[in-house]
């Protein structure tokens, strides 16, 4: 015969499980923003060269159950390092750089000269923005929130 104790026994593990949960997310959140700016630092040094975007296009990602799909800006650029001709097509570390979808396409239009950073090592790893985009400062925040919040149920012993 069932007790009427069993279902809050359930949920009371549910949540006690949410705790390591949450300290995951943000861990996860904090290091890959630390990383990623740990990239961006390192591109501060790499060496640059003139290329030319030779295309540009806007990609829409489909829609999904959850909303509306987003836009992205996909370039191609071609640039030339110890004589070789080498084609990129990433705009900065994290994807297809800063700025409006509008702002991006214009500002990366066919035919347009561009500074190319490159990477010594790999001159094939290439960017055209070195800096992160500004939305990436939400990364260490929220993860800061996330584990802040599964610290606070772990801890409680909810």
């Amino acid at each position: 015969m069932r007790s009427g104790r069993e279902p809050a026994r359930f949920l009371k593990l549910e949540i006690t499980m949410l705790g390591p949960i949450f300290i995951l997310v943000g861990a996860a959140m904090f290091a890959i923003w630390l990383f990623l700016r740990k990239k961006a630092k390192a591109t501060g040094q790499w060496p640059s060269t003139r290329g030319r975007v030779v295309a540009s296009d806007v990609y829409r990602h489909p829609d999904t159950e959850n909303g509306p799909g987003s836009e992205d800006v996909r370039v191609a650029y071609d640039y030339e390092v110890a004589g070789a001709t080498l084609r990129g097509n990433r705009v900065s570390l994290s994807g297809s750089g800063s700025g409006t979808t509008k702002a991006k396409l214009a500002r990366y239009q066919p035919g347009t000269e561009v500074d190319v950073f490159y990477d010594p090592q790999k001159p094939a790893s290439a960017v055209l923005e070195r800096k992160l985009p500004g939305n990436l400062v939400l990364f260490p925040i929220v993860g800061t929130v996330f584990f802040i919040v599964g610290a606070a149920i772990t801890l409680s012993g909810i």
